[in-house]
């Protein structure tokens, strides 16, 4: 859904909560629009006063009252029909408590079901608990805020952390003036320069600096000044900046870029701050010369995206430059490989969109030197990556794409993310492709990598779900006459189960899990196809699948102990307890705040296990479904 989508949404669902009231649902429903009615007369007399004694009639009973204005507990931009929660999530949850949660949650989320459950969390309208001091706490500078405005800026702030600036400008758009807290106005005026709505935000800075001259307003005005050539004025606020020593290496260099220079990024840069941002893309800039050496120190989800969008700039050698070819073709490769990292570990953190991967991957000049063959190509090597995205493009045949698609998901499929990007990068990457090819019989051997590939595309992804669904059925229905088909079925069955809500569904066979353990390679040593079995054993009983102990008797005879300190004893049974009560937003926080910034990747099994059953536990099923299927992909089952 779009940002201006959200908006409209979010206005309806509180204009409709004021129309509708009292007004009966299945009345409107069936009555449709009336018929129109000639004008009847109107009567300019008084009303007759009834007889006395008399009753007087009975009409419709109407209260007269002020009609209070929406407060900023209905202020969302999802609700349960669009995978959202209740605006009831915070009943019964301590306040102090969720004080102390919730700004826990990760500021960067590479797991696309974490993400979507952690934006559904937040962009969801409901009261926090009722607060022990009913005058509200003091915030940083010394502002009392209600529970209200506390949880409404932690929600923003949380999705401005995640990068998710769009979703941060609809929810305040709808924040009414006199609720905004300095931290809101704050968040609002970022969101406005990030989404290149500069006007709003240098309005908002006159009206701050006219309270205050904090530093802070006076660098976004000075901006403001560039923006409408005012340099003189420009040029007297940036010499106050500096005589107060202001502390922003990255505000000064992106002043610089804004003058037309094409300075390199500070030496200690970790960070765009959306002013910086709004300075480049005024600039025109292009990707900083020094960004292969910087790179690997950014992790902020919205700087990744920022930078990673910025083009690489046209190489020219000037006059009389005698640099080696040689030394200038690696310059340039260095500046394309860490373009196409940065934008991959954007994707993965949800800041940039997979097309721009994809353009990253076509711009890259694969010719000079020549890559490797296709099938030596390493899960660490970007130009390879790019290498074999380009080939795919090329591929008339659907066989021949398929065989190159393979080649690129197996590689980062069997890597699990450990020296290059993981599935839930490359699969949506290659999704577009994916769609486009029909599921045919000749492409059985392919349906297991089409189907990983789709499904790692994430819940939010609706059209790839069901595509995969088309591949999954292939298999299925071939498994009865092709024994690669079968194998195929065989090791996907658990992923196509959790796919299906378990309400209706038939019991597992007893063979599966061992038809499960027969469809991996050969050489697989037992050892690890009983470890296997028990990831997918342990994912299936989290989401409630109707599993017995005979059940797990293929992975009986390991360590009666695992190496890993799994969860510690407040989130343990923190979140056993909220998920026992059904107290959803409290669940789904401890669930965000276990699972951490890298997600079943990188989390051991036990506390999988724990978080996903905590999620259907308190009615987010389809949540820890997603999040058990994403878990065997990225763990390479």
């Amino acid at each position: 859904m779009t940002a201006s989508n959200k908006i409209a949404t979010g206005l309806a669902l509180r204009l409709c909560g004021l129309v509708l009231a009292g007004t009966p649902a299945a009345a409107l429903a069936a009555e449709g629009p009336a018929p129109a009615q000639p004008a009847g007369p109107v009567s300019i007399l008084p009303d007759q006063a009834p007889p006395d004694g008399a009753a007087a009639p009975q009409g419709p009973s109407v209260d007269v009252g002020d009609l209070a204005a929406p407060g900023v507990d209905r202020i969302g931009l999802v609700d349960t029909s669009a995978g959202g929660f209740s605006s009831q999530l915070w009943r019964g949850t301590d306040l102090d408590l969720l004080k102390r949660v919730l700004p826990q949650l990760p500021k960067r989320l590479s797991s696309p079901a974490l993400r979507y459950l952690a934006k559904n969390l937040l962009l969801s309208p409901g009261a926090p608990p009722v607060a022990a001091n009913p005058n509200g706490s003091a915030a940083e500078g010394g502002e009392t805020l209600t529970a209200s405005q506390w949880l409404l800026e932690t929600r923003a702030s949380t999705l401005a952390g995640l990068g998710d600036w769009a979703e941060v400008q609809a929810l305040l758009d709808l924040v009414p003036s006199d609720q905004l807290t300095e931290g809101l106005r704050r968040l609002r005026t970022e969101a406005n320069l990030v989404g290149n709505r500069v006007s709003d935000a240098c309005a908002q800075t006159q009206a701050a600096l006219a309270a205050s001259p904090d530093t802070y307003w006076q660098k976004i005005q000075v901006f403001c000044q560039l923006d409408i050539n005012q340099s003189s004025a420009a040029g007297l606020g940036l010499a106050l900046l500096r005589e107060q020593r202001v502390d922003d290496p990255g505000f000064f260099w992106a002043v610089d870029v804004l003058g037309g220079g094409k300075p390199p990024l500070p030496a200690n840069f970790t960070k765009l701050e959306p002013l910086h941002y709004a300075m480049l893309r005024k600039a025109g800039a292009v990707m900083p010369t020094n960004i292969a050496d910087l790179q690997a120190k950014i992790t902020d989800p919205s700087t990744l995206g920022w930078l990673a969008a910025l083009p690489l700039a046209e190489e020219v050698v000037p006059k009389g430059d005698k640099t080696p070819a040689n030394v200038r073709r690696d310059r340039r490769q260095a500046m394309e490989n860490a373009r196409v990292v940065m934008a991959e570990r954007a994707v993965a953190a949800g800041t940039l969109n997979v097309d721009a991967l994809r353009v990253a991957y076509r711009s890259v000049n694969i010719k000079d030197p020549a890559p490797p063959p296709l099938t030596q190509i390493k899960a660490d090597d970007p130009r390879g990556r790019a290498f074999l995205f380009q080939s795919a493009l090329a591929q008339t045949l659907p066989t021949s794409r398929a065989e190159v698609i393979a080649l690129a998901l197996n590689l980062v499929r069997d890597d699990r993310g450990q020296s290059g990007p993981p599935l839930t990068v490359m699969g949506p990457v290659y999704a577009q492709m994916l769609s486009e090819m029909e599921p045919t019989g000749e492409l059985v051997w392919f349906s297991g990598v089409a189907a990983r590939g789709l499904i790692a595309a994430g819940p939010a992804d609706k059209v790839a779900a069901e595509k995969a669904k088309g591949w999954l059925t292939l298999a299925r229905s071939m498994s009865r006459t092709s024994r690669e088909a079968g194998q195929i079925g065989d090791s996907l069955w658990p992923i196509d189960r959790l796919m299906t809500s378990n309400t209706a569904g038939p019991t597992i066979p007893p063979q599966a899990i061992a038809a499960f353990g027969a469809a991996l390679p050969a050489n697989t040593p037992a050892e690890q196809i009983a470890a296997k079995q028990e990831v997918v054993l342990s994912v299936l009983t989290a989401a409630g699948e109707p599993l017995t102990a005979a059940d797990w008797l293929p992975a009986m005879g390991g360590p009666a102990h695992v190496n890993g300190a799994g969860l510690s004893a407040h989130l343990a049974n923190g979140l056993a307890l909220a998920a026992k009560d059904g107290r959803t937003g409290e669940t789904a926080a401890l669930a965000l705040v276990a699972m951490g910034e890298d997600g079943p990747a990188r989390t051991d099994l036990a506390t999988l296990q724990q978080v996903i059953q905590a999620l259907r536990l308190a009615g987010r099923e389809a949540d820890a479904r997603a999040l058990g299927a994403e878990a065997l992909l990225v763990l390479g089952l």
